[in-house]
């Protein structure tokens, strides 16, 4: 991960946050977007963090949709120094990007090939999806429902993608 401050590249680790009482530190109180502690336990959350001091980037909140045949995105967020929208400047860039790639790894993993479905909070961020990672419109569910493909999945984890992120 590349820090936009200070230009330099930092190794990123992802694990899973299994317990509410580790996930009630992030809380919109603290600005995140939702309190994660509230986040139900058939949902598996997983941290984005710095290897060197763990500090937490972002999170996502992924569940097995076994009918659907892939991994629904439940909610993501970058941690507040990283939500440029919110704070004007973001620390990491891309943590979107890696928060994507937790929930296509965790796809492949349960053997769906990389296919992600979630929804957008915006219509604007739907349209970054599409753009950006090749997430299509499928509004079943959701006015910003979307999914990945297999095909795009498999581009999202052999690409490197350069440039701003806006989750």
């Amino acid at each position: 991960m590349k820090n936009d401050i200070t230009e330099a590249k930092e190794k990123a680790i992802v694990y899973q946050v299994e317990l509410k009482k580790e996930r009630k530190k992030y809380r919109s109180e603290n600005g995140w977007s939702i309190d994660w502690e509230a986040v139900p336990d058939s949902i598996m959350v997983y941290a984005l963090a710095l290897e060197k001091t763990k500090e937490v980037q972002g999170l996502v909140g992924l569940k097995d949709d076994v009918p659907a045949h892939a991994v629904y995105i439940h909610w993501m967020s970058s941690a507040p120094h990283n939500n440029k929208i919110k704070q004007g400047i973001r620390t990491f860039n891309n943590v979107g990007e890696q928060l994507f790639r937790i929930a296509v790894n965790k796809s492949v993993e349960l053997g769906y090939e990389g296919v992600v479905h979630g929804f957008a909070t915006s219509l604007r961020l739907l349209k970054h999806y599409m753009r950006r990672y090749g997430a299509k419109y499928l509004g079943l569910l959701h006015q910003y429902h979307f999914f990945i493909d297999e095909e795009q999945a498999k581009k999202l984890l052999e690409e490197n993608f350069d440039g701003g992120d806006e989750t």
